[in-house]
């Protein structure tokens, strides 16, 4: 049966994550309008060196233009964007155990919706290294894409880990996590290609194609993959994420898919926050089902 969403209270609501700060207690919105704020380094003194030689140079230049923030900018953006985060999570953990405020409901959704928005402009303001990065370690214009996407999958992982208060700037803790999954990422492919080549003499010397019985098994491998993943969304997203995964995928027992604006209705949350809020249930998921990835990816 479509699990019907329980309302919100004060005791279950999923905290939002944040990195905590002593200031935040004594701080107001205003004190972060960065009204005094140089945000972005001078186009002047941005000009830096990208790798002309990399097979995806064409790229690099056109990201040569992106906007690098100062780090005086970069901090603020970061204590902003937790603020917010602290603000919202502190008015759903008061919530009453039922007939939430809608007063209150809105400010958490601005609230997020705030944060989102200083979320992507930390972002934009890295894609030009995250871009140099899988510049250096693609070998072709199709790895670079590949490279790329993941990278920036990671960059986002990184902002939300990222404690602005050590005092470091962002771009070494982002190198650091940006580089060490691409390169999980080849050493997967390296060791599937090797898995590949040392059944090459096996298929050389047949000449029958694979049986349907073949197929059958492959067939079950991957429903068993899938299987597993699923059965773990209860464990990895929250309750709000996995009833809005579920819905969107069909896999509420209706066996078809809702859309965002449905399943905003049903939670009583705009369109683009439940596609927020989907979006980060799958990244949960993509964890998940890294070890099955392998099978996902061949069959």
């Amino acid at each position: 049966m479509p699990m019907t969403p329980a309302p919100t209270k004060a005791s279950d609501s999923p905290e939002i994550a944040f990195i905590p700060n002593d200031e935040f207690e004594s701080i107001a919105d205003e004190d972060l309008s960065g009204s005094k704020v140089s945000f972005y380094v001078d186009e002047e003194t941005c000009s830096g060196s990208l790798d002309q030689n990399s097979v995806a140079s064409s790229m690099l230049n056109a990201l040569q233009s992106s906007r690098l923030l100062t780090f005086e900018g970069e901090q603020l953006l970061f204590k902003k964007l937790n603020f917010l985060r602290f603000r919202a999570n502190a008015i759903q953990m008061s919530l009453p155990s039922s007939k939430p405020a809608k007063r209150k409901l809105q400010e958490i959704e601005r609230l997020l919706t705030d944060a989102e928005e200083v979320r992507e402009a930390l972002a934009e303001a890295n894609l030009r290294l995250v871009a140099s990065i899988a510049g250096k370690l693609a070998k072709s214009r199709e790895e670079f894409d590949e490279f790329f996407a993941e990278g920036s999958r990671i960059l986002l992982y990184a902002i939300d880990k990222f404690d602005f208060a050590r005092g470091y700037r962002f771009s070494t803790y982002a190198t650091h996590s940006v580089q060490r999954h691409l390169y999980r990422v080849i050493n997967r492919r390296r060791k599937r290609a090797e898995r590949e080549c040392s059944r090459e003499p096996e298929l050389m010397m047949s000449e029958v194609s694979a049986s349907p019985e073949d197929d059958r098994i492959d067939a079950k491998e991957m429903q068993d993959a899938a299987a597993a993943v699923i059965s773990r969304i209860e464990e990895a997203l929250d309750e709000r994420e996995s009833f809005i995964v579920r819905g969107r995928f069909g896999l509420d027992g209706s066996g078809k898919g809702k859309t965002f604006s449905a399943l905003g209705e049903q939670l009583g949350l705009s369109k683009e926050r439940v596609r927020q809020l989907c979006q980060r249930g799958l990244e949960k998921l993509g964890e998940i089902a890294r070890p099955y990835e392998t099978l996902f990816s061949t069959t």
